[in-house]
């Protein structure tokens, strides 16, 4: 069974066009399309701030994907945001909790997850998510020929909304999701008035794409539209018009002229002949273009998080990463493979070379997580939200996964695209991903090494140094605690192992105590080596997906092995898990491999200090159930 980040989406048909949602308990319909609210059973109820409202947003329009306190504190105040941001996403989730509770759906709803939020519940449960699935059942309605389903599914569509999108809702996030949304509604007005030209209604269609051509001036297709309705009731003259009207438009503020399908409409109307084989007016299944188009109008998808502005250190490997990505000329899409142990700033790495790249990808940046939750994402789920991503409606979609991956080949092709694939298993998640055009370029993320993956370049990721660890805890907490107990900090640095997500974790918590000494901090660390781990979530949360990435019985290996002292070898490793010398060397290499174990050379294997604290903090005692035969 598949597993993937997109929350499922209740198929919407003509004879059910709004199936009810599944909640426990209660129902609720988040209403975003104009001033946000709630209902709960039908009732309307109080949901807050305009700020509290953004935050939800984020959630909301991130269906099944955890926020990060980074991207929710950006979403809601962008790039200045105040000395109190990390405190007040705080106090939101917790009011949000409660109001969860007060509606019977339970606080469980919204969890924890790193540093950030999830909302568990299942959908629909916003109007732009039914507004989606009736979208993408009018197309595949209108794919089939059945062009009165799909003329009724986008009238309702169109009803959803009552108001400008996220009205007054404040942030970078809304004010993003406020513009796509916006598009949405003008592509579907578009949408149904080609579908009523094809039905012989070309009267009705008329007032609405007047509307549509005075909004937006210079928008090619709501005038073709407009010319072809206008020709079909006979006023050729005013047709003739419009496209004098835009063809000056294009001249004027962009210096193009019209695109070549506006071109051959006007010539046809000046010859007086019908549109009625318009390619745009096909009814049969038969007239659909395959492989499907992208939607008209659709945004350039640019899907980056937000980069740690604080980035220090492996200076030399994001060279590297950038260099590789901007070859002058190649044969083949460029893949660059980012490993390292975890917590080693992979990920940020990453994020950053992506911005850096970007201007030289003007066909857009696709970015994945390859693993939710420390399960495998499948590949055919990363690749329906790429095609999606890239202007094909859900119903165009074929189900196979190389078939999928055919498809995504042919959009990519000839694109000048980079794809950023984030926390990747092993190569057999990430090659249905590659696309096949030399211009495109793919940046993938991983503990493991890969092999078997057609890397153009391979990057390890080291620890940075204890200089380099002083500069991140200044950037979070201050340079000036930081110079005052330097000798403290220095020894900080050094528990966290060169481990960037370490410093920046034990950073963010002294940053939020700044009564609490450095000294005192590494004082109980050293009494207690399980301390450090037990004040930061994130790096136990990264630990412990890296763990949950290990089958069953390299696992028990692993936490087996923590409780051995000292460097590990074939034969000491081979008493630890009572398993013959041979097995527990194939162990100890793939436990390398997966970057929970470090190779010293040819003296072995050993544990990092962090990773060993780690297992015994969640294994008390050692492990003693039985390890299987090895299974090649």
């Amino acid at each position: 069974m598949e597993t993937g980040k997109s929350v499922a989406r209740t198929r919407i048909d003509s004879e059910h066009p709004l199936p009810p949602s599944t909640h426990p308990g209660k129902e609720l319909r988040f209403h975003l399309l104009g001033p946000v609210h709630v209902r709960v059973d039908g009732a309307v109820r109080d949901i807050g701030s305009p700020q509290a409202q953004a935050f939800l947003a984020v959630l909301l329009l991130q269906p099944g994907r955890t926020a990060t306190l980074a991207e929710l504190v950006h979403g809601i105040w962008g790039d200045e945001p105040p000395d109190t941001a990390v405190a007040a996403v705080r106090t939101h989730a917790w009011k949000w909790r409660r109001f969860l509770e007060t509606s019977g759906v339970g606080r469980d709803a919204l969890l924890s997850r790193g540093d950030g939020y999830r909302l568990t519940l299942t959908g629909p449960l916003t109007d732009v998510e039914e507004v989606e699935g009736l979208s993408a059942s009018a197309a595949e309605a209108r794919t089939r020929g059945h062009l009165e389903e799909a003329d009724t599914l986008l009238k309702v569509a169109l009803g959803r909304w009552y108001g400008e999108p996220l009205n007054r809702v404040p942030g970078d996030f809304a004010a993003r999701q406020r513009a796509r949304l916006t598009e949405l509604s003008t592509v579907l007005s578009e949408e149904r008035c080609d579908i009523r030209l094809a039905l012989g209604r070309a009267s009705f269609a008329v007032p609405d794409l007047m509307v549509l051509a005075a909004a937006h001036p210079l928008r090619q297709r709501a005038h073709r539209l407009l010319m072809q309705a206008l020709h079909d009731t006979g006023r050729q003259h005013e047709a003739l018009a419009v496209f004098d009207r835009i063809r000056r438009g294009l001249a004027e503020e962009h210096g193009i002229d019209p695109e070549p399908e506006l071109v051959r409409m006007h010539q046809r109307i000046l010859a007086g002949e019908g549109l009625a084989e318009a390619p745009s007016r096909g009814t049969t299944a038969e007239a659909a273009p395959w492989p499907p188009r992208a939607q008209p109008g659709w945004p350039v998808p640019h899907q980056l998080p937000h980069p740690v502005e604080n980035f220090v250190g492996n200076e030399q490997a994001f060279s590297s990463v950038v260099e590789a990505l901007l070859p002058p000329r190649r044969t083949g899409p460029a893949i660059v493979a980012v490993t390292g142990v975890p917590g080693s700033g992979k990920s940020s790495l990453a994020v950053r070379a992506a911005h850096q790249v970007q201007p030289a990808f003007p066909g857009g940046v696709l970015h994945a997580d390859l693993t939710d939750e420390g399960e495998r994402t499948a590949p055919s789920a990363v690749l329906r939200g790429f095609l999606v991503s890239l202007g094909l409606p859900r119903a165009a979609l074929p189900e196979g996964l190389s078939d999928l991956s055919a498809l995504f080949r042919s959009m990519t092709d000839g694109c000048r695209l980079l794809i950023v694939l984030d926390d990747a298993h092993d190569a057999a998640q990430v090659r249905p991903l590659l696309p096949g055009s030399p211009r495109c370029a793919v940046l993938v993320t991983g503990t493991r090494l890969f092999p078997g993956l057609p890397a153009t370049r391979r990057v390890r990721l080291g620890p940075v140094s204890v200089e380099e660890s002083l500069e991140i805890l200044a950037s979070v907490m201050g340079q000036e605690r930081v110079c005052e107990e330097r000798a403290a900090a220095s020894e900080l640095a050094r528990m966290c192992e060169g481990l960037p997500l370490a410093v920046h974790a034990v950073g963010d918590w002294l940053a939020i105590r700044p009564e609490l000494s450095l000294e005192t901090l590494v004082r109980r660390i050293h009494d207690e080596p399980g301390h450090l781990l037990s004040r930061c979530e994130t790096v136990r949360t990264c630990f412990e997906k890296n763990v949950r990435q290990l089958d069953p019985e390299l696992a028990r290996a692993w936490t087996r092995l923590s409780w051995s002292p000292g460097c590990l070898t074939a034969a000491s490793a081979s008493r630890a898990l009572g398993v013959p010398h041979a097995h527990a060397e194939v162990l100890l290499e793939r436990l390398a491999d997966a970057s929970m174990l470090e190779r010293r050379a040819h003296r072995g294997y050993v544990f990092s200090a962090l990773l060993r604290q780690f297992a015994h903090l969640e294994h008390p005692l050692p492990v003693t159930a039985p390890l299987p035969p090895l299974v090649a």
